[in-house]
């Protein structure tokens, strides 16, 4: 099992709790209505709303499990078998779930003591919630395995070049960065800099807790932010500690506003 979960490390990068909780929902929604669809002959007996609702019930605690399971593994990973231990926790997380499904279906479930039923379920929902509650579980530690190797990564150096000279140049020492038809102006603490790389080359390997994307041509350093002029209907201005003011799409604005008050008091 070690060796296939190695397998698939480092496919996920970057997932917030609230695209887990949409994925949750959308698992209890789509299970619902297979279910409903596939009991056919107690349709009359049973409300497609209950189904969904049971399901949701169901399925939702799993965002709790993410929450969790982040944790543990942050706080064993360093340990000596931190995998193995993580992967036990995650393996007792399914048990707890598979406990709160039995012991919820034999109270709530919209097929009690119907026909074929017991406990209020089919013998066919076990294989399918022990199926997907495994891979939940390998979807989880792939993504938070992927975000520690990346959080990982040795420091990242640009090499510059103005006048015939060399510059080393880390992503904390640059302002902002600004795309020229097939060229990136940079701003950093030696300078302007010009270099011959798409705008996205550069957005692909910036640590995303240091730079946001505030328009489809424009990256700044929020360690370098000083304040925010204007608003969402009228547009957002960056005003950064080199001097300049940059415009913030509108599409980028709540976003932007978003990253700000999440880490301000």
């Amino acid at each position: 099992m070690e060796q296939s979960l190695d397998n698939v490390f480092f496919k996920i990068h970057g997932m917030k709790t609230k695209n887990f909780f949409v994925l949750s929902v959308l698992i209890a929604v789509v299970l619902g209505l297979l279910i409903y669809w596939r009991e056919y002959e107690t349709r009359e007996q049973v409300s497609v709303i209950h189904v969904l609702l049971w399901q949701l019930a169901i399925w939702i605690p799993w965002v709790i499990g993410f929450k969790v399971l982040e944790m543990v593994t942050q706080r064993v990973h360093a340990l000596k078998y931190g995998k193995l231990r993580v992967i036990g926790f995650g393996l007792f997380w399914v048990c707890l779930h598979y406990g709160w499904f039995f012991w919820l279906s034999s109270h709530y479930s919209p097929y009690l003591d119907l026909p074929g039923s017991k406990f209020g379920v089919y013998s066919y929902f076990f294989i399918f919630w022990t199926l997907i509650d495994i891979a939940l579980l390998l979807f989880l530690m792939d993504k938070l395995k992927a975000r520690e190797s990346r959080d990982s990564r040795p420091s990242l150096r640009f090499e510059l070049t103005r006048g015939g000279k060399k510059y080393f140049c880390e992503p904390s020492e640059i302002y902002w960065l600004v795309a020229e038809n097939y060229y990136t102006k940079l701003s950093t603490t030696s300078g302007i800099f010009v270099m011959r790389k798409p705008l996205k080359s550069f957005h692909d390997v910036l640590p995303p807790k240091m730079f946001q994307k505030i328009h489809r041509s424009t990256i700044i350093n929020v360690d370098y932010v000083s304040g925010l002029s204007g608003n969402l209907s009228q547009g957002l201005e960056v005003v950064l500690k080199d001097g300049t003011s940059r415009k913030v799409s509108r599409s980028c604005s709540k976003e932007l506003l978003d990253f700000f008050k999440e880490r301000t008091l």
